[in-house]
């Protein structure tokens, strides 16, 4: 009876084999396994996850409140994206979402509620360092929530991601290239006003919440006239110009920023004309007469260079509210310009009614408005709406090919305009339709 089992001995093995539990389910547990090689629903829990360290966006959310308050009433909507760098334990926001994830796990830690415990997320294969800073500079701007600083020190650091993945240095046109293939549409000016504002102005950048890139746009060329004029009077590099002339300038505005809640690029350029005067030991009236007088004389060799001004004063300001009402009076749409004394050009555009927002013409010079003060929102602009790069291009003081195209334009104005011979619109349309 070697051969055969007992009827007790059988039951005791049933008895054994029932008390082992069902296996446990450990398909979406991923923290100790090989992440899947595809986009994939998992299941996580709120520990597992990190914040993307190096998210561009630093300020607080303003919403957060209200963000917490909503999961914690209706649950997260949205899941998050994550991903898992090699070789490491815990999972990264992938695309945004910092926000909902810290809120999430406050929630977990005040409450103890199952809910907030466990979440499932959307896993994202790892691709690269670049390729995660980039989706959280994407969702950034899409959302509106980046200040001009937090969006050129995301740009510089991604500059050095790419450099460092590539193994090469880029420039401005290869870096346009690299940011456009990866999605983000930054064109070479605007890149060069992040490298020079996180390169030169970081102390400001840092303190000043409200530094726009218009801010930046405008000392640049002050200060590289400061640093022309500095050079020609001595020796002194332009390094060494910015560390012992600019920067005790720049750290004194800072400490006043948070008291004064205010920033001014002309008193800011101001102060570094007085800086740069006691530097060299003479009078700062005399630096300002010397840079005046060059800029127009520069002007009078090269009628397409225009005149170094010190500052946009409160006549100019006057005189651009005033203009700026008289067109959108002419257009029909009055009441729509107001005065603004914090924004770069003084002045804000209003929201149109829905009557005028109906008409084509009045949105169109609406957006035209907005576009040219910068407040012209990605989502707003319609087909008839000039592009506000291009905007930003034609008002550039600095920009020779932007005057000679405003000579142009007063040329064509006084000659009565550019007219089709009679027959030539219709001779047009039909050459395109030609096959």
């Amino acid at each position: 009876m070697s051969g055969k089992v007992s009827v007790d001995e059988r039951r005791r093995l049933v008895a054994e084999s029932l008390r082992v539990g069902n296996p446990g389910n450990n398909a979406r547990d991923l923290a100790g396994q090989v992440d899947p090689r595809a986009e994939s629903q998992i299941e996580l829990a709120v520990d597992e996850i990190q914040p993307y360290e190096h998210n561009p966006r630093r300020a607080t959310n303003a919403k957060f409140d209200d963000i917490k308050e909503s999961i914690r009433t209706s649950g997260l909507r949205s899941p998050l994206t994550v991903t898992r760098r090699p070789g490491e334990s815990h999972f990264i926001v992938e695309a945004g979402g910092n926000t909902r994830l810290l809120a999430l796990r406050q929630l977990w830690a005040e409450t103890r509620d199952p809910r907030f415990r466990k979440l499932v997320v959307l896993f994202r294969p790892w691709r690269s360092e670049s390729h995660v800073l980039t989706a959280h500079l994407i969702e950034n701007e899409q959302r509106g929530e980046m200040t001009f600083w937090d969006k050129a020190c995301g740009i510089v650091a991604l500059k050095s991601r790419l450099e460092a993945e590539q193994g090469r240095t880029l420039t401005l046109r290869p870096l346009e290239d690299a940011l456009h293939a990866l999605g983000l549409a930054v064109n070479t000016a605007t890149l060069g006003l992040h490298l020079f504002a996180t390169e030169r102005l970081r102390t400001l950048g840092e303190a000043v919440t409200d530094l726009s890139g218009l801010d930046v746009k405008t000392m640049q060329p002050r200060l590289n006239a400061l640093k022309r004029y500095a050079q020609t009077r001595s020796s002194i590099s332009e390094d060494d110009l910015y560390a012992q002339v600019f920067e005790p300038v720049f750290r004194r505005i800072a400490q006043q920023y948070p008291h004064t809640g205010t920033f001014s690029v002309a008193a800011t350029c101001e102060a570094c004309e007085v800086g740069l005067a006691h530097h060299l030991g003479e009078p700062v009236e005399s630096l300002r007469l010397a840079l005046r007088s060059k800029g127009e004389r520069e002007s009078q060799a090269d009628p397409s260079t225009p005149v170094a001004r010190s500052s946009a004063d409160g006549a100019d300001v006057d005189e651009l509210l005033t203009r700026a009402r008289r067109f959108a009076d002419a257009v029909g749409i009055s009441g729509v310009i107001q005065p603004e004394p914090q924004s770069p050009a003084g002045l804000r555009i209003a929201t149109l009614t829905d009557g005028d927002a109906e008409d084509p013409a009045r949105h169109r010079a609406w957006c035209l408005l907005a576009a040219l003060l910068g407040q012209l929102e990605p989502n707003a602009a319609s087909s008839n709406a000039p592009e506000p790069a291009f905007l930003q291009w034609l008002v550039d003081p600095d920009d020779p090919s932007s005057t000679a195209f405003w000579e142009l334009l007063a040329c064509a104005r006084r000659s009565g305009g550019l007219r089709r011979q009679p027959g030539a619109a219709s001779e047009a349309a039909s050459a395109s339709e030609a096959p």
